[in-house]
C-alpha cells in the first residue's frame, strides 16, 4: 500500500502544486448495530396507542408533524421498561452489563400533506440520524396505527457511486418544509430535490408499517419514511420513536461481533472447496 507521501507524489505536479482527491466517502457507515425487527413488540397495543393519543404534542424543530415530550419526562418507569426491552434486541441484559449517555423515547405523529398516496410530499427525506440528541449510536421506532396503509413503512437506503447529497431540508428556510399549522412549504421545491437525492440512493430494505412492530438501525444507516399517507378518516401514522447513545459494555457491539466470529473453519472450508 503507497504512503500518505506516495500518494501525494502522484498528484505534483511540475510547479510543486497538486492536489489529493478523497478515496473515501465523507459519510460514515453502519459499524455497531445491524438492522432488527420485532413483530407484536407490544402485549397489550392498544393500550399504548391510547396513552400516545391521550398526550400533548407540539412541533419539534423542523421535523414533521408533532412529538410528546420525552417518555422519560412523562413516565420514567414506563421509559426505562421499554428501553429494556428495546435494548434486549441486542444484548442479553441477564447477563450482559450496560450504561447509556443518552435515551429520548417521544410519540411522533405525522399527517399526510397530500390526498394522493403518491405525491412525493407525502415522503420523507432520506437522512442520517446523527448527533440528534447527542451520541446516538442505534435509532427506531414501533409502528402504533392500526390499519394504516401498510406501504407507510421505513426503507434504509446505501450510497451509490454517483453521489451528491442534497443539505438536509429540515435547515433551510425560516420554517423548512412543515409549517406550524401543519401545512407543506413549496411542495414543487421539495419535489424537485427529493427526486435528486434519490437519484444516490440504492434501497437495500424495507419495513413494511405492520401495527405493533419495532424497528431498530444503526444510526448511521440512511433512511427516510416511504410515505406518511393515511386514507380518508384514518388515524395519522403515529409511532413510539428513539434514540440511544454512549453505550458502553464489557460486550462488543452486535455489528461487530458478528463480523468478527468468523472461525478458522469457515475460511478453511471454503478455500478447500475453491480449490
Amino acid at each position: 500500500m503507497e504512503s500518505g507521501t506516495q500518494i501525494l507524489e502522484n498528484y505534483m505536479k511540475n510547479d510543486g502544486s497538486g492536489e489529493s482527491i478523497a478515496t473515501k466517502s465523507q459519510y460514515k457507515t453502519p459499524t455497531h448495530f445491524f438492522p432488527a425487527v420485532v413483530d407484536n413488540f407490544f402485549e397489550d397495543p392498544e393500550a399504548i396507542v391510547e396513552f400516545g393519543k391521550s398526550l400533548y404534542k407540539e412541533i419539534m424543530g423542523r421535523q414533521p408533524g408533532k412529538r410528546t415530550k420525552n417518555l422519560w419526562e412523562i413516565d420514567k418507569d414506563l421509559h426505562n421498561a421499554i428501553l429494556g426491552k428495546i435494548l434486549s434486541c441486542y444484548y442479553d441484559l441477564d447477563y450482559v452489563s450496560l450504561s447509556w449517555q443518552n435515551s429520548n423515547m417521544s410519540f411522533h405523529e405525522i399527517p399526510r400533506y397530500s390526498p394522493d398516496k403518491k405525491d412525493i410530499i407525502n415522503k420523507g427525506w432520506t437522512h442520517q440520524d446523527v448527533d440528534i440528541f447527542g451520541n446516538d449510536e442505534f435509532a427506531g421506532l414501533i409502528y402504533l396505527t392500526p390499519d394504516i396503509d401498510p406501504d407507510s413503512g421505513t426503507s434504509l437506503w446505501s450510497l451509490s457511486s454517483n453521489v451528491k447529497i442534497q443539505d438536509d431540508p429540515f435547515d433551510d428556510g425560516a420554517e423548512g418544509w412543515y409549517s406550524k399549522d401543519g401545512s407543506f412549504n413549496n411542495g414543487e421545491e421539495y419535489r424537485k430535490l427529493y427526486l435528486e437525492q434519490q437519484k444516490s440512493f440504492v434501497e437495500k430494505l424495507r419495513f413494511q408499517n405492520i401495527f405493533n412492530r419495532l424497528i431498530t438501525y444503526d444510526t448511521m444507516e440512511w433512511h427516510g419514511a416511504n410515505s406518511y399517507y393515511n386514507g380518508d378518516d384514518k388515524d395519522p401514522r403515529l409511532t413510539l420513536a428513539f434514540f440511544i447513545g454512549g453505550i458502553e459494555s464489557e460486550s462488543e457491539f452486535p455489528l461487530k461481533r458478528v463480523k468478527n466470529n468468523e472461525n478458522e473453519i469457515i475460511k478453511d472450508r471454503i478455500y478447500s472447496n475453491v480449490r
